[in-house]
């Protein structure tokens, strides 16, 4: 993209109001979550049939929901904009203050092998593989297993206990909300042990949570998977420059646009990061339509995963992950 686009596309939509829709949208989701909770204790096997579909969905928004948040396009009102992104958060067992912190590096310094949280967290946890895991990864990659994205989740929970002589109140506070969400899953799971319901809950809530897990894997992956990575003293991209480092996917009709959000549009989204969801379509038009090279070929995030699940994953997100060769040769010489 050049500058010239992207100056053209941010006066059609500079960062200003955001509307309703996704707080509006984000009540909806949990009443569906309640209302499929209701399903899931009632009698009926056809009530119980169709509550976890609708948890699972409903789940998977409040995921792409609380990542609005991250980015201030939930509400002009900071204080409902971060109440969203807490309770989707606690919902979704993904603590809201240190993916934000995350996630609006990752925007930053996207490509970065260091100042890249996500990148760094990838290949700080794969450079240290051993062959035994290397052929461990291999295998649950080929059969689905969501160890990508668990391993995401775990590394959120952690790292702020993990942080060690950071300044300020940010990690004090992102432990603070780390034990409040803990505390909050305790005290469900005391009344459902009171009320001899734990069984009932642990068979509607860990499916609808493993489905995000693998949700979270396949709407993530395609968007930097063979993307280039930068040399360690590179300055950062400009955000006119991200679209040579993330990938889109194909629109699905209904599902792209009513389920994911538009999280298939993800070069206008790194590209303008403060529109909301509602937005991105009508931004990433009018950059396709100022686009003079052809764009590479878009597919499904379901036509991704069909066919990298069947490639070693290393040969896939080898620059991310595999470190050891070049490390060693580095040794060598």
């Amino acid at each position: 993209m050049q500058k010239e686009q992207w100056l053209a596309v941010r006066q059609q939509y500079p960062n200003g109001r955001k509307g309703p829709w996704t707080v509006l949208l984000w009540l909806a989701d949990i009443a569906v979550i309640g209302g499929a909770w209701a399903a899931w204790n009632a009698e009926a096997l056809a009530l119980r049939l169709i509550a976890l579909p609708l948890a699972a969905l409903a789940l998977m928004q409040l995921y792409l929901i609380m990542h609005e948040a991250c980015h201030g396009v939930v509400s002009q009102n900071r204080f409902v904009n971060d109440l969203v992104g807490h309770v989707c958060s606690w919902f979704i067992g993904l603590p809201y203050l240190v993916r934000r912190q995350n996630h609006l590096a990752h925007h930053a310094w996207t490509g970065h092998p260091v100042n890249d949280t996500e990148t760094r967290a990838m290949i700080a946890r794969f450079s240290v593989m051993t062959e035994k895991e290397e052929k461990r990864l291999e295998w649950m990659w080929k059969l689905w297993i969501p160890m990508i994205a668990l391993n995401h989740f775990r590394i959120h929970w952690v790292g702020p206990f993990r942080a060690r002589h950071v300044p300020g109140n940010r990690v004090r506070l992102q432990r603070f909300f780390n034990c409040l969400y803990a505390a909050g899953y305790a005290a469900l799971i005391a009344a459902a042990v009171h009320y001899r319901m734990l069984g009932m809950l642990a068979g509607f809530c860990l499916p609808i949570w493993l489905f995000l897990l693998t949700m979270v894997e396949m709407l993530n992956l395609p968007h930097h998977a063979e993307a280039p990575i930068l040399s360690e003293d590179h300055p950062g991209l400009r955000l006119w420059e991200q679209d040579a480092y993330t990938h889109d996917c194909a629109a699905v009709p209904l599902w792209s646009r009513f389920l994911i959000l538009n999280f298939n549009l993800h070069i206008a989204h790194h590209a303008f990061p403060w529109l909301p969801w509602h937005q991105l379509a009508k931004a990433d038009a009018m950059v396709a339509a100022m686009r003079q090279a052809p764009q590479p070929e878009r597919i499904s995030e379901v036509t991704f995963a069909l066919r990298n699940r069947r490639r070693p994953l290393l040969s896939m997100m080898g620059h991310f992950f595999d470190k050891r060769g070049r490390s060693l040769d580095a040794a060598g010489n």
